[in-house]
């Protein structure tokens, strides 16, 4: 009777380790990439209803409403609110949660708050910008002062 073995030997566990190894290094950034992704699309889904909720409210008060960072240091990422009203009266209607971590949201210069009026436009002399940056994904915002959002593209 002859001898039979059973198992790997030790150079087809070494081939099937690289090839394991190679696959890997395949698989994780295109994951990394795609988890990214999702995250930035999620966060500018939120983004997007709560200005719609911002305009819409505006219309049907038919009074300014106001989008600010929660933060006192100014930072848009770290949440936002929806108010309407001035000073010590404020009436905040809604609390948007901050973006994902290491997500980076930010507003053109000379703005601190965006106001759509009565009518649903945004009460500025030009078009604000939000820009929102997670990683490799980078994505723009702009508020037309007709009141329509264009994303990725500027207003016409």
């Amino acid at each position: 009777m002859g001898y039979c073995t059973k198992g790997f030997t030790l150079l087809e566990l070494l081939v099937a380790l690289a090839v394991s190894a190679i696959l890997l290094t395949l698989v994780v950034p295109a994951f990394s990439q795609m988890a990214q992704r999702a995250k930035a699309d999620s966060d500018l889904s939120e983004l997007l209803r709560s200005l719609n909720y911002a305009r819409l409210e505006a219309i049907e008060r038919g009074l300014p409403v106001h989008l600010r960072p929660e933060a006192v240091d100014a930072d848009w990422g770290r949440g936002l609110e929806i108010y309407q009203g001035e000073g010590p009266a404020t009436n905040v209607l809604r609390v948007v949660p901050a973006v994902s971590r290491g997500a980076r949201l930010t507003l053109t210069s000379g703005f601190d708050s965006i106001v759509f009026n009565a009518l649903g436009g945004v009460s500025a002399a030009v078009s604000p910008v939000m820009t929102y940056v997670l990683g490799e994904q980078r994505r723009t915002i702009t508020l037309c002062l007709n009141g329509r959002i264009a994303v990725g593209e500027e207003c016409k």
